[in-house]
């Protein structure tokens, strides 16, 4: 987890608005040409989401109920690092604002059970959304509905197959 978090640090201070020291910021400011788009070939890897909240503590409990996140880092008193078991990418970033909701994410999670989470998500503050889709997708049954957390922000939860109908 410490190689994780040390990997990704300098992406980590980009996305929490942190800045740079002076040399490379000014570096950083002078380029104003912008980089091309990846070829075709090129991998592309989402890091980290940022999601912004008005109460991070509350924010941080919601997702560790709902998706059984774990807290990887601490920075001060406005921003948690969260990953989704597993420790795959993406992870996290909850960052404390005075106006979330002009700054709203939204993001699609695969599950194994719609019904359990979306319970997890009203018991924990979030509210569920009339939302229901049902289709097969490559030959397997798809179901996904959605909901807002505590701070407005919309999160779908998407079923692949037929476990826990």
């Amino acid at each position: 987890m410490k190689a994780l978090v040390a990997g990704i640090a300098p992406l980590l201070l980009i996305a929490t608005g942190a800045h740079a020291q002076s040399q490379t910021s000014s570096r950083l400011e002078t380029r104003s040409v912008a980089a091309p788009a990846p070829s075709a070939g090129a991998r592309v890897r989402v890091m980290m989401l940022r999601w912004f909240t008005s109460d991070v503590v509350r924010a941080e409990k919601f997702y560790q109920a709902v998706f059984g996140m774990t807290t990887v880092q601490r920075m001060g008193e406005k921003v948690r690092i969260m990953m989704f078991p597993g420790m795959a990418l993406p992870g996290m970033i909850l960052v404390q604002s005075d106006k979330p909701d002009h700054l709203r994410g939204s993001f699609v999670a695969q599950v194994s059970d719609v019904n359990a989470t979306l319970q997890a998500a009203a018991a924990n503050g979030g509210k569920l959304l009339s939302t229901r889709f049902n289709q097969e997708i490559d030959g397997q049954q798809a179901r996904s509905s959605h909901f807002e957390d505590p701070d407005g922000n919309v999160v779908e939860v998407l079923q692949m197959g037929n476990s826990a109908q």
